[in-house]
């Protein structure tokens, strides 16, 4: 890595960030005398431009009842007044709609600081595996999940990359490039809100690979003639059809130009039609696409990390978000000559269809290779501020300190990441080559499940580049395997164990990788007998111990605890435990030295009203 990410990572931390519900609040109440103000206004058009259409009623009426003395000229004054009116009103509607998006941007980044999450963010469903080694296991996609308290991001390349992220081990140096980005962008609270205001686009299921489809095609220049032959054609049509809209000319000169155009048309109607079909329905895509670009074109960022990736936007004659916005008009302008009726004669006989297929082919000649690359690093600069903004919210949250030699992970007052502050317990963990197996104990509900996610999603995070929930967290970059959320199938014929076991050699398989592997498993081997259970827990343990694995099991199963005395070189016993007071079972999720003493069973079963 360069040094200038190095430097650049510890100027960034050191900035002051400010109260984050603090500053979106602040932001909303000032957005909102705004949007007020815009509101009134907006009423005020509307009652203008009604009265114009009313007073333009009332002449018409006028007119067609005394035409001796009531001119239709008069008609002229209140349309003029109406569509004079037009612009001012679309640039109010536009302030507007910019009002409202921001708005609503700060009061959702105050809810999922409360942890509540919304339809308005996407949750990354798309995104799920369930033969994925921990994303299921550690709540990564759905409703609630890490995805959705990290996800800004507005293109489906951009979510698609944080997905990546969070399901994808990398390399250290990575990880630090990432965090580096994610600093940079910490406070730049102004660039999260002009990509908020973007409208979304439905089209990103179809339009990325319709789009590479066409880039990657092999050249099909047109040949000069045609071109030029189409557009002396398309310059004589403009007058021609004026002329026979003001009836000047009869309607059979703009037959005879129309059928001038034909020639050419047919020897490209092969490549108009598949260029037609190629660019259907993308040029939503492109207009988000290119928007979202400019915002990252035109806000200036001083991690050298983050420009290095906005100067790929830039070239010689124009940037990506105008070569962009190029190909979409020109791709809605194709869309419109094809698909509507009244339009396709006029663009027949200007030639629209031969020019535009043309200007498609240059635009594809001059930019298509550019277009991956572009993808590519606005989906980078998208994930980078969905990570940023988390680390903004959580100023108290450390950056994560990667080792690269030495497999550890050693994490002070840890807390899951997707409970609120308040309802949050930290616990400190240590995992070494030298003591690298945790074994907890504990009754049901004490926590055992809820701090291996924990210490999983801070890992994740961690890959993400971002600030993970503890006051102090050094890891490796391992290869996560989880086995907690584990269930039989009666369509599949699956038994419960039967799963486990699946799962349990999926994870030990991971240990045959290059890559170290940290494993959490949860309630390990449940659903068999206990002797049966005792030995292949601590075979499966041994045997990743004896791999160079580091992790952590849980168990309410006391008998399981002597796995850790018989390694105790090389593993240490921890627990949970909960307490009854006046017939009410509390928990205060507190990790504890040793072997928890009681179990809460019986009380529990007792407490559901079952005579034990």
């Amino acid at each position: 890595m360069s040094a200038p990410y190095l430097y650049s990572r510890a100027s960034s931390a050191d900035r002051t960030v400010a109260d984050p519900r603090a500053a979106y609040q602040s932001r909303i109440d000032e957005v909102a005398a705004r949007e007020r103000k815009l509101t009134r206004r907006d009423l005020r058009f509307v009652r203008f431009r009604i009265a114009a259409f009313v007073l333009s009623l009332g002449l018409i009426t006028l007119c067609l009842g005394d035409p001796e003395h009531v001119s239709w000229w008069w008609l002229t004054i209140p349309a003029i007044a109406f569509f004079s009116l037009l612009p001012f009103h679309q640039v109010c509607v536009r302030k507007l709609k910019r009002a409202r998006a921001i708005s609503a941007f700060h009061a959702s980044r105050l809810r999922r600081l409360d942890r509540e999450f919304g339809a308005d963010v996407s949750d990354g469903a798309e995104f799920l595996n369930d033969l994925h080694p921990w994303t299921q296991d550690l709540d990564v996609f759905g409703a609630g999940s890490l995805f959705q308290l990290l996800n800004e991001c507005r293109t489906q390349p951009g979510r698609r990359k944080l997905a990546e992220w969070m399901q994808t081990v990398c390399d250290g140096d990575v990880i630090r490039l990432r965090q580096a980005r994610a600093q940079g962008l910490k406070n730049e609270l102004a660039l999260r809100e002009s990509l908020a205001c973007i409208p979304d686009s439905a089209q990103w299921a179809t339009a990325e690979r319709l789009l590479m489809e066409w880039v990657y095609e092999a050249p099909q220049p047109m040949p000069w003639w045609i071109v030029v032959w189409s557009l002396l054609i398309g310059v004589l049509a403009i007058p021609v059809i004026a002329m026979v809209l003001t009836d000047t000319l009869p309607l059979k000169a703009l037959m005879i130009v129309i059928l001038l155009q034909a020639p050419a048309i047919a020897l490209t109607r092969r490549q108009i039609r598949t260029v037609a079909m190629q660019m259907d329905n993308v040029d939503s895509a492109l207009r988000q696409f290119g928007a979202v670009i400019g915002v990252f074109e035109r806000h200036s960022v001083e991690e050298p990390a983050i420009r290095d990736l906005q100067n790929r936007f830039h070239s010689e004659s124009e940037t990506a978000s105008q070569a962009i916005r190029r190909l979409g008009q020109l791709t809605k302008w194709l869309n419109d000559a094809t698909r509507n009726q009244f339009f396709a004669p006029i663009a027949w006989a200007c030639g629209l269809f031969v020019l535009l297929t043309f200007l498609l082919e240059r635009w594809r000649q001059k930019h298509g290779r550019d277009v991956a690359d572009w993808l590519e690093t606005t989906a980078c600069l998208e994930a980078s501020l969905s990570v940023a903004g988390y680390s903004f919210d959580h100023p108290d949250d450390c950056l994560p300190d990667i080792s690269d030699t030495h497999p550890e992970l050693i994490a002070e007052q840890l807390g899951h990441p997707l409970l609120k502050e308040s309802a949050c317990v930290r616990n400190s963990v240590s995992l070494t080559a030298e003591k690298p197996l945790l074994l907890i104990s504990g009754s049901n509900m004490s926590g055992k499940s809820t701090f291996l996610r924990s210490l999983g999603s801070s890992v994740v995070l961690t890959l993400c580049g971002s600030v993970v929930r503890a006051k102090s967290f050094r890891t490796y970059p391992f290869q996560v395997a989880t086995a907690m959320r584990v269930s039989d199938s009666l369509q599949e014929g699956r038994s419960l164990f039967f799963t486990v076991v699946r799962r349990l050699k999926t994870v030990v398989d991971l240990t045959e990788q290059p890559r170290i592997v940290l494993f959490l498993l949860d309630e390990i081997l449940n659903g068999t007998n206990s002797h049966d259970r005792r030995r292949g827990a601590e075979a499966v343990i041994r045997s990743l111990v004896a791999r160079k694995a580091l992790g952590i099991v849980t168990t309410h199963d006391l008998a399981l605890t002597q796995i850790a005395d018989s390694m105790s070189d090389q593993a240490v016993n921890k627990h949970f435990e909960d307490r009854i007071t006046d017939g009410q079972m509390t928990f205060d999720y507190t990790l504890r030295d040793g072997v928890v003493e009681r179990s809460n069973a019986i009380a529990l079963m007792r407490m559901l009203g079952l005579d034990v």
